[in-house]
Protein backbone atom coordinates (compact mmCIF):
# COMPACT_ATOMS: atom_id res chain seq x y z
CA UNK A 1 0.00 0.00 0.00
CA UNK A 2 1.18 3.39 -0.95
CA UNK A 3 1.37 5.59 2.42
CA UNK A 4 -0.08 9.47 1.51
CA UNK A 5 2.69 11.84 2.35
CA UNK A 6 1.68 15.19 2.98
CA UNK A 7 4.07 18.46 2.37
CA UNK A 8 5.89 19.99 5.28
CA UNK A 9 4.56 22.39 6.57
CA UNK A 10 7.23 24.91 5.24
CA UNK A 11 6.26 24.18 1.73
CA UNK A 12 3.77 26.00 0.14
CA UNK A 13 0.64 23.14 -0.81
CA UNK A 14 0.70 22.05 -4.47
CA UNK A 15 -1.98 23.20 -6.66
CA UNK A 16 -2.47 21.43 -10.81
CA UNK A 17 -4.14 24.22 -12.84
CA UNK A 18 -5.51 22.46 -15.73
CA UNK A 19 -6.57 24.75 -19.00
CA UNK A 20 -6.20 24.67 -22.69
CA UNK A 21 -5.65 28.63 -22.41
CA UNK A 22 -2.08 29.86 -21.62
CA UNK A 23 -3.22 33.23 -20.76
CA UNK A 24 -6.03 31.64 -18.53
CA UNK A 25 -3.10 29.07 -16.60
CA UNK A 26 -0.86 32.03 -16.00
CA UNK A 27 -4.36 34.41 -14.79
CA UNK A 28 -4.72 31.57 -12.33
CA UNK A 29 -1.53 31.04 -11.43
CA UNK A 30 -0.84 34.83 -10.77
CA UNK A 31 -3.62 34.72 -8.20
CA UNK A 32 -3.21 32.20 -6.03
CA UNK A 33 1.41 32.18 -6.21
CA UNK A 34 1.52 34.03 -3.36
CA UNK A 35 0.29 31.37 -1.04
CA UNK A 36 0.69 28.17 -3.41
CA UNK A 37 3.13 26.16 -5.78
CA UNK A 38 1.24 25.86 -8.75
CA UNK A 39 1.64 23.08 -11.82
CA UNK A 40 0.24 23.89 -15.20
CA UNK A 41 -1.10 21.22 -17.90
CA UNK A 42 -2.73 22.31 -20.97
CA UNK A 43 -5.70 19.30 -21.55
CA UNK A 44 -7.09 16.68 -19.15
CA UNK A 45 -5.03 13.69 -20.58
CA UNK A 46 -1.87 16.04 -19.50
CA UNK A 47 -3.18 16.88 -16.26
CA UNK A 48 -4.26 13.46 -15.93
CA UNK A 49 -0.88 12.29 -16.30
CA UNK A 50 1.01 14.98 -13.89
CA UNK A 51 -1.73 14.06 -11.16
CA UNK A 52 -1.02 10.34 -11.14
CA UNK A 53 2.37 11.46 -11.22
CA UNK A 54 3.33 14.14 -8.53
CA UNK A 55 1.94 12.91 -5.04
CA UNK A 56 2.16 16.44 -3.48
CA UNK A 57 -0.75 17.79 -5.57
CA UNK A 58 -3.84 18.96 -3.13
CA UNK A 59 -5.79 20.77 -4.93
CA UNK A 60 -7.09 20.57 -9.16
CA UNK A 61 -8.48 23.68 -10.79
CA UNK A 62 -9.37 22.54 -14.25
CA UNK A 63 -11.63 24.25 -17.04
CA UNK A 64 -14.68 22.54 -18.31
CA UNK A 65 -14.20 22.98 -22.51
CA UNK A 66 -10.85 21.00 -23.29
CA UNK A 67 -9.22 18.98 -25.93
CA UNK A 68 -8.72 15.29 -25.68
CA UNK A 69 -10.18 15.07 -21.98
CA UNK A 70 -12.48 17.39 -20.66
CA UNK A 71 -13.02 18.72 -17.74
CA UNK A 72 -16.12 16.21 -16.75
CA UNK A 73 -14.35 13.39 -17.84
CA UNK A 74 -10.99 14.21 -16.06
CA UNK A 75 -13.43 14.58 -12.94
CA UNK A 76 -14.71 11.67 -13.41
CA UNK A 77 -11.57 9.65 -13.80
CA UNK A 78 -10.45 10.96 -11.05
CA UNK A 79 -13.58 9.93 -8.95
CA UNK A 80 -13.09 6.54 -9.98
CA UNK A 81 -8.96 6.46 -9.57
CA UNK A 82 -7.74 3.08 -7.53
CA UNK A 83 -5.50 5.56 -5.16
CA UNK A 84 -7.20 7.31 -2.38
CA UNK A 85 -4.64 10.63 -2.95
CA UNK A 86 -6.32 11.30 -6.45
CA UNK A 87 -9.36 9.78 -5.68
CA UNK A 88 -10.54 12.32 -3.14
CA UNK A 89 -8.35 15.32 -4.57
CA UNK A 90 -10.44 18.64 -4.77
CA UNK A 91 -11.57 19.76 -7.55
CA UNK A 92 -12.45 23.56 -8.65
CA UNK A 93 -14.71 24.00 -11.98
CA UNK A 94 -13.58 27.03 -13.89
CA UNK A 95 -15.38 27.89 -16.58
CA UNK A 96 -17.03 30.66 -18.72
CA UNK A 97 -20.54 28.99 -18.71
CA UNK A 98 -22.64 30.56 -16.09
CA UNK A 99 -26.13 28.21 -16.76
CA UNK A 100 -27.27 25.44 -14.04
CA UNK A 101 -26.58 22.46 -16.45
CA UNK A 102 -23.77 23.14 -16.49
CA UNK A 103 -23.06 23.55 -12.71
CA UNK A 104 -24.90 20.48 -12.07
CA UNK A 105 -23.12 18.23 -14.68
CA UNK A 106 -19.84 19.60 -12.82
CA UNK A 107 -21.43 18.83 -8.87
CA UNK A 108 -22.86 15.75 -10.28
CA UNK A 109 -18.79 14.87 -11.71
CA UNK A 110 -17.57 15.14 -8.28
CA UNK A 111 -16.78 18.68 -8.58
CA UNK A 112 -15.63 20.80 -5.18
CA UNK A 113 -16.56 24.02 -6.41
CA UNK A 114 -17.74 26.06 -9.33
CA UNK A 115 -16.40 29.32 -10.25
CA UNK A 116 -17.74 31.46 -13.07
CA UNK A 117 -15.54 33.56 -15.63
CA UNK A 118 -13.98 36.46 -14.94
CA UNK A 119 -12.70 35.50 -12.12
CA UNK A 120 -12.61 36.96 -8.64
CA UNK A 121 -9.03 36.50 -7.40
CA UNK A 122 -9.84 37.19 -4.04
CA UNK A 123 -12.98 34.16 -4.20
CA UNK A 124 -10.47 32.04 -5.66
CA UNK A 125 -8.04 32.50 -3.25
CA UNK A 126 -10.44 31.58 -0.25
CA UNK A 127 -11.84 28.63 -2.28
CA UNK A 128 -8.14 27.46 -3.15
CA UNK A 129 -7.01 27.97 0.69
CA UNK A 130 -10.60 25.65 2.00
CA UNK A 131 -9.92 22.91 -0.37
CA UNK A 132 -6.40 22.53 0.29
CA UNK A 133 -7.03 22.26 3.94
CA UNK A 134 -9.87 19.98 3.32
CA UNK A 135 -7.17 17.35 1.43
CA UNK A 136 -4.44 18.40 4.63
CA UNK A 137 -7.29 16.78 6.54
CA UNK A 138 -7.91 13.81 4.19
CA UNK A 139 -3.80 13.36 4.09
CA UNK A 140 -3.84 13.06 8.15
CA UNK A 141 -6.46 10.36 8.14
CA UNK A 142 -5.06 8.23 6.09
CA UNK A 143 -1.95 8.87 7.51
CA UNK A 144 -3.52 8.00 10.67
CA UNK A 145 -4.87 4.53 9.09
CA UNK A 146 -1.50 3.34 7.69
CA UNK A 147 0.57 4.39 11.45
CA UNK A 148 2.52 1.95 12.96
CA UNK A 149 3.39 0.37 9.56
CA UNK A 150 0.10 -0.17 8.44
CA UNK A 151 1.25 -2.93 5.72
CA UNK A 152 1.64 -5.35 9.14
CA UNK A 153 -1.18 -4.54 11.06
CA UNK A 154 -4.69 -6.52 11.28
CA UNK A 155 -6.71 -4.55 13.32
CA UNK A 156 -7.28 -0.99 13.21
CA UNK A 157 -5.96 0.84 16.35
CA UNK A 158 -8.99 3.52 16.06
CA UNK A 159 -12.25 1.29 15.04
CA UNK A 160 -11.28 -2.21 16.09
CA UNK A 161 -12.68 -3.66 12.86
CA UNK A 162 -10.08 -5.57 10.46
CA UNK A 163 -7.52 -3.57 8.20
CA UNK A 164 -7.29 -3.25 4.69
CA UNK A 165 -4.56 -5.98 4.71
CA UNK A 166 -6.80 -8.67 6.43
CA UNK A 167 -9.59 -7.63 4.16
CA UNK A 168 -7.62 -8.90 0.86
CA UNK A 169 -5.84 -11.72 2.65
CA UNK A 170 -9.63 -13.43 4.00
CA UNK A 171 -11.38 -12.16 0.87
CA UNK A 172 -8.95 -14.34 -1.52
CA UNK A 173 -8.90 -16.98 0.65
CA UNK A 174 -12.48 -17.12 0.80
CA UNK A 175 -12.80 -16.59 -2.94
CA UNK A 176 -10.20 -19.77 -3.44
CA UNK A 177 -13.10 -21.88 -1.90
CA UNK A 178 -15.69 -20.61 -3.47
CA UNK A 179 -16.77 -22.98 -6.02
CA UNK A 180 -20.15 -22.38 -7.61
CA UNK A 181 -23.45 -20.32 -7.30
CA UNK A 182 -23.98 -22.42 -4.12
CA UNK A 183 -21.13 -20.55 -2.96
CA UNK A 184 -22.08 -17.22 -3.71
CA UNK A 185 -19.90 -13.75 -2.36
CA UNK A 186 -20.69 -10.07 -2.33
CA UNK A 187 -18.32 -7.64 -1.16
CA UNK A 188 -19.77 -3.98 0.48
CA UNK A 189 -17.89 -0.62 -0.06
CA UNK A 190 -19.02 1.96 2.07
CA UNK A 191 -18.23 5.55 2.74
CA UNK A 192 -19.23 8.16 5.06
CA UNK A 193 -21.05 11.34 2.63
CA UNK A 194 -18.78 14.36 3.41
CA UNK A 195 -16.58 13.02 6.09
CA UNK A 196 -14.12 14.96 4.69
CA UNK A 197 -15.87 18.11 5.65
CA UNK A 198 -17.44 17.00 9.30
CA UNK A 199 -13.43 15.96 9.91
CA UNK A 200 -12.89 19.66 8.79
CA UNK A 201 -15.58 21.34 10.79
CA UNK A 202 -16.10 19.74 13.22
CA UNK A 203 -12.25 18.62 14.29
CA UNK A 204 -10.38 15.07 14.78
CA UNK A 205 -12.04 14.15 18.00
CA UNK A 206 -15.38 14.34 16.68
CA UNK A 207 -14.32 12.87 13.37
CA UNK A 208 -12.93 9.36 15.32
CA UNK A 209 -15.54 9.41 17.56
CA UNK A 210 -17.83 8.92 14.23
CA UNK A 211 -15.69 6.59 12.91
CA UNK A 212 -16.22 4.51 16.06
CA UNK A 213 -19.98 5.06 16.19
CA UNK A 214 -20.44 3.52 12.12
CA UNK A 215 -17.83 0.54 13.05
CA UNK A 216 -20.41 -0.43 16.59
CA UNK A 217 -22.99 -0.02 13.52
CA UNK A 218 -21.89 -2.22 11.11
CA UNK A 219 -20.65 -4.82 13.65
CA UNK A 220 -24.25 -4.81 14.70
CA UNK A 221 -26.05 -5.65 11.42
CA UNK A 222 -23.64 -8.10 10.09
CA UNK A 223 -23.39 -12.02 10.81
CA UNK A 224 -20.57 -13.48 12.66
CA UNK A 225 -19.36 -14.78 9.61
CA UNK A 226 -18.91 -11.24 7.79
CA UNK A 227 -15.84 -9.28 7.80
CA UNK A 228 -15.89 -6.11 8.63
CA UNK A 229 -12.75 -3.45 7.69
CA UNK A 230 -11.74 0.10 7.36
CA UNK A 231 -10.37 0.65 4.40
CA UNK A 232 -9.22 4.31 4.77
CA UNK A 233 -10.84 7.65 6.83
CA UNK A 234 -14.36 7.49 6.45
CA UNK A 235 -14.31 4.08 3.84
CA UNK A 236 -15.31 0.46 4.73
CA UNK A 237 -16.07 -2.58 3.40
CA UNK A 238 -17.72 -6.03 4.44
CA UNK A 239 -16.83 -9.23 2.99
CA UNK A 240 -20.36 -11.31 2.93
CA UNK A 241 -19.42 -14.77 2.33
CA UNK A 242 -22.32 -17.49 1.13
CA UNK A 243 -24.68 -14.03 0.10
CA UNK A 244 -26.06 -13.84 -3.13
CA UNK A 245 -27.14 -10.45 -4.79
CA UNK A 246 -30.29 -10.00 -3.49
CA UNK A 247 -29.11 -11.05 0.23
CA UNK A 248 -26.47 -8.53 0.20
CA UNK A 249 -28.35 -5.36 -1.23
CA UNK A 250 -31.23 -6.06 1.69
CA UNK A 251 -28.04 -6.24 3.47
CA UNK A 252 -26.43 -2.48 1.96
CA UNK A 253 -30.00 -1.20 2.82
CA UNK A 254 -30.22 -2.12 6.32
CA UNK A 255 -26.74 -0.20 6.98
CA UNK A 256 -28.12 2.71 5.02
CA UNK A 257 -31.13 2.62 6.99
CA UNK A 258 -29.03 2.14 10.47
CA UNK A 259 -26.62 4.85 9.57
CA UNK A 260 -29.09 7.59 9.00
CA UNK A 261 -31.72 6.82 11.46
CA UNK A 262 -30.43 8.47 13.97
CA UNK A 263 -27.90 11.57 13.75
CA UNK A 264 -24.70 11.21 15.06
CA UNK A 265 -24.09 13.79 18.27
CA UNK A 266 -20.60 15.00 19.73
CA UNK A 267 -20.52 17.55 22.58
CA UNK A 268 -24.26 18.81 22.00
CA UNK A 269 -23.89 19.08 18.30
CA UNK A 270 -26.55 16.67 16.45
CA UNK A 271 -24.49 16.00 12.81
CA UNK A 272 -26.58 13.80 10.28
CA UNK A 273 -24.37 10.98 9.21
CA UNK A 274 -25.46 9.38 5.78
CA UNK A 275 -23.21 6.88 3.30
CA UNK A 276 -22.71 5.84 -0.22
CA UNK A 277 -22.92 2.26 -0.26
CA UNK A 278 -21.65 -0.14 -3.59
CA UNK A 279 -22.36 -3.57 -4.08
CA UNK A 280 -20.67 -5.80 -6.25
CA UNK A 281 -21.25 -9.85 -6.23
CA UNK A 282 -19.13 -12.40 -7.55
CA UNK A 283 -20.41 -14.13 -11.30
CA UNK A 284 -22.49 -11.27 -11.69
CA UNK A 285 -20.30 -8.42 -11.97
CA UNK A 286 -16.45 -8.33 -12.92
CA UNK A 287 -13.62 -9.38 -11.39
CA UNK A 288 -12.20 -12.92 -9.68
CA UNK A 289 -10.03 -11.59 -7.25
CA UNK A 290 -10.15 -9.55 -3.58
CA UNK A 291 -8.42 -7.04 -4.88
CA UNK A 292 -10.50 -6.65 -8.52
CA UNK A 293 -14.38 -6.84 -7.03
CA UNK A 294 -13.12 -3.89 -4.31
CA UNK A 295 -12.33 -1.63 -7.69
CA UNK A 296 -16.00 -2.09 -8.96
CA UNK A 297 -17.28 -1.56 -5.42
CA UNK A 298 -14.98 1.63 -4.97
CA UNK A 299 -16.33 2.64 -8.93
CA UNK A 300 -19.64 2.26 -7.70
CA UNK A 301 -19.45 3.87 -4.40
CA UNK A 302 -17.93 7.24 -6.44
CA UNK A 303 -21.51 6.60 -8.82
CA UNK A 304 -23.50 6.70 -5.73
CA UNK A 305 -22.13 9.78 -4.59
CA UNK A 306 -22.42 11.61 -7.93
CA UNK A 307 -26.08 10.88 -7.76
CA UNK A 308 -26.66 12.24 -4.35
CA UNK A 309 -25.46 9.90 -2.06
CA UNK A 310 -27.41 8.14 1.12
CA UNK A 311 -27.83 4.91 -1.40
CA UNK A 312 -26.50 1.69 -2.87
CA UNK A 313 -25.01 1.41 -6.37
CA UNK A 314 -24.86 -1.40 -8.29
CA UNK A 315 -23.63 0.05 -11.49
CA UNK A 316 -20.77 2.76 -12.35
CA UNK A 317 -20.21 5.83 -13.75
CA UNK A 318 -20.33 5.88 -17.74
CA UNK A 319 -20.27 8.21 -20.65
CA UNK A 320 -22.28 8.22 -23.33
CA UNK A 321 -21.52 7.59 -26.38
CA UNK A 322 -22.06 11.05 -27.81
CA UNK A 323 -20.28 12.12 -25.09
CA UNK A 324 -22.19 15.12 -24.62
CA UNK A 325 -23.21 14.00 -20.88
CA UNK A 326 -22.09 12.13 -18.52
CA UNK A 327 -24.38 10.25 -16.43
CA UNK A 328 -25.10 7.18 -13.67
CA UNK A 329 -25.75 4.08 -15.71
CA UNK A 330 -28.46 2.88 -13.51
CA UNK A 331 -31.22 5.56 -12.22
CA UNK A 332 -32.33 6.09 -8.89
CA UNK A 333 -36.23 5.24 -7.62
CA UNK A 334 -37.16 9.21 -8.44
CA UNK A 335 -35.36 9.23 -11.49
CA UNK A 336 -37.07 6.31 -12.53
CA UNK A 337 -40.60 7.10 -11.38
CA UNK A 338 -39.82 9.99 -13.44
CA UNK A 339 -39.07 7.84 -16.65
CA UNK A 340 -42.16 5.62 -16.39
CA UNK A 341 -44.33 8.84 -16.17
CA UNK A 342 -42.83 10.00 -19.39
CA UNK A 343 -42.54 6.78 -21.44
CA UNK A 344 -39.37 5.78 -21.63
CA UNK A 345 -40.23 2.30 -20.95
CA UNK A 346 -37.44 1.41 -22.63
CA UNK A 347 -34.35 2.84 -21.04
CA UNK A 348 -35.72 1.32 -17.44
CA UNK A 349 -35.88 -2.11 -19.02
CA UNK A 350 -31.95 -3.17 -18.14
CA UNK A 351 -32.26 -1.24 -14.59
CA UNK A 352 -36.14 -2.81 -13.52
CA UNK A 353 -34.20 -5.91 -11.43
CA UNK A 354 -31.85 -3.99 -9.72
CA UNK A 355 -34.54 -1.29 -9.51
CA UNK A 356 -36.96 -3.83 -7.69
CA UNK A 357 -34.12 -5.34 -5.25
CA UNK A 358 -33.85 -1.69 -4.24
CA UNK A 359 -37.06 -1.28 -2.82
CA UNK A 360 -37.39 -4.48 -1.72
CA UNK A 361 -36.43 -3.74 1.88
CA UNK A 362 -39.29 -1.42 1.72
CA UNK A 363 -41.96 -3.54 0.44
CA UNK A 364 -40.60 -6.39 3.27
CA UNK A 365 -41.09 -3.49 5.69
CA UNK A 366 -44.61 -3.39 4.72
CA UNK A 367 -45.91 -6.49 4.59
CA UNK A 368 -44.27 -7.19 7.89
CA UNK A 369 -45.86 -4.06 9.60
CA UNK A 370 -48.91 -3.75 7.78
CA UNK A 371 -49.65 -7.58 8.07
CA UNK A 372 -50.48 -7.85 4.13
CA UNK A 373 -49.49 -11.87 3.88
CA UNK A 374 -47.41 -11.67 1.01
CA UNK A 375 -45.00 -13.82 2.33
CA UNK A 376 -45.25 -16.53 -0.82
CA UNK A 377 -45.54 -14.09 -3.19
CA UNK A 378 -42.34 -12.39 -1.88
CA UNK A 379 -40.81 -15.68 -1.72
CA UNK A 380 -41.12 -16.17 -5.49
CA UNK A 381 -39.89 -12.63 -6.05
CA UNK A 382 -36.95 -12.73 -4.62
CA UNK A 383 -36.26 -16.37 -6.11
CA UNK A 384 -36.90 -14.79 -9.81
CA UNK A 385 -34.67 -11.76 -8.57
CA UNK A 386 -31.77 -14.46 -7.65
CA UNK A 387 -31.79 -15.77 -11.51
CA UNK A 388 -32.00 -12.08 -13.02
CA UNK A 389 -29.00 -10.50 -11.10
Amino acid sequence: MTTQNAPASSEKPRVLVVDDSRVMRKAISKFIQAEFDVAEADDGEAGWQKLTEDDQIQVVIADVLMPKLDGYALICRIRAADQARIRDVPVIVITGAEDDDTRERAFACGANEFITKPIDSAHLLTCTRTQAKLDQTARKLAHDVEAIDDELASIDPLTQLNSRRILLQRGNEELANTTGRSDEFSLIKLDIDDFKVIYGQHGDDCGDRLLVWLAKILVSQTRSEDLVARTGGGEFAIMAPTTGRLDAAILCERLRGAISAEPFSHDGVTIPVTASIGLVTLGRDRGNSIEELLTVAEERVASAKAAGGNRLSVSELAEREDEDSIVVEQPDIDTALRMLQNGNFGKLEPYLADLVLTVLPLIELCNNKLSLDFEYELDVLRKKLSELT
